[in-house]
């Protein structure tokens, strides 16, 4: 395909028209739902598809937890999209590329926005949840606010910030909301658990592992994640996040027109085998060890290294 059929196609996936009634059922128009992961969307057959004005669970409010809530409700999505469009762009810029390997550019970044759609849904389902129900117990709203509580030495009760995992977050939360406990065993779940390792890969690099990102990896995570939230609505016959299958939609057309490509560190693959120069500026570095281009010592051993040089030269010359 030309640069321009590639972008024309990505315009009709992430712009495939106006019946908003096909976007809510795309689940089924990709049997890799059905046919590989074995998922029964049978309840997305139905023309009353979740997020219409007339379906059962949509509901009249008149509240300012609620209104502010709304204002935010597209975050999550539009993180997805984003990263969606980041890999498209990716597709676009490499499609035409001989060297199927470069530098980082895309593939962190789009691990990174991804996941954080992800994090923002499960914070935004969790504060809907606690908002709208009334009976969830004080411990479960704390555990999902990252809340608890404190007590000091004069008696005084307070609150603190207290991390909790986000897939901790989100089986409390489809405990509650839902009543479904989540098989931590399960493919779908390890699937979650593998993309969040990914993710955190970047946002707490270990600089001791160097490591490249392929093409591969990025669409591998992005469907581990869609899955997290696809599998257990299939589960219950019950929508998620509204746009979870148009996002699927769009991956799996993407997934058609990438190319593997290998984004990785400038110096990935740099197996030095001489003592070669590089910047640190910190006060007390061993001299010895680590000699600054204008030290003495530095200089000998340049000497040192240009004399060698030179008996090897003269050696190969007699021979």
């Amino acid at each position: 395909m030309t640069i321009d059929e590639i972008k024309d196609e990505i315009e009709q996936l992430f712009s495939p028209g106006p019946d908003a009634g096909d976007i809510a059922r795309r689940g089924l128009r990709q049997p890799r739902l059905m046919n590989k992961h074995g998922l029964n969307l049978s309840y997305l057959e139905t023309h009353d598809w979740e997020g219409s004005s007339g379906h059962k669970h949509t509901r009249l409010h008149d509240s300012e937890e609620i209104d502010t809530l709304t204002r935010n409700s597209d975050m999550p999505e539009r993180l997805m999209f984003s990263a969606l469009q980041l890999l498209a762009d990716s597709i676009m810029t490499y499609a035409d590329s001989k060297k199927r390997e470069g530098e980082i550019r895309y593939y962190p970044p789009i691990i990174l926005t991804f996941w954080s759609g992800f994090e923002s849904f499960v914070r935004y389902a969790s504060e809907l949840l606690i908002v709208t129900v009334p009976n969830v117990p004080p411990p479960v709203r704390l555990f999902l606010r990252e809340i608890e509580n404190t007590v000091d030495a004069s008696g005084k009760i307070g609150t603190r910030t207290k991390h909790q995992s986000v897939l901790d977050r989100y089986s409390v939360f489809l405990a509650s909301a839902y009543g479904l406990k989540v098989d931590r065993g399960s493919r779908f779940w390890q699937g979650l658990v593998e993309a969040k390792a990914l993710r955190d890969s970047y946002t707490h690099v270990n600089m001791k592992r160097p490591r490249a990102i392929t093409t591969g990896d990025v669409l591998e995570f992005i469907e581990r994640t869609l899955l997290g939230l696809i599998w257990p609505s299939a589960s219950m016959g019950r929508t998620i996040m509204l746009q979870q299958y148009f996002l699927y939609d769009i991956w799996a057309g993407l997934r058609e027109l990438a190319k593997e490509y290998r984004e990785r560190p400038f110096f990935l693959d740099w197996h030095l085998k001489e003592p070669s120069l590089f910047h640190c500026n910190f006060d007390g570095v061993n001299e010895d060890l680590y000699p600054s281009v204008r030290s003495d010592r530095y200089l000998d051993i340049f000497s040192e290294r240009v004399e060698a040089y030179k008996g090897r030269q003269q050696s190969n010359d007699k021979g």
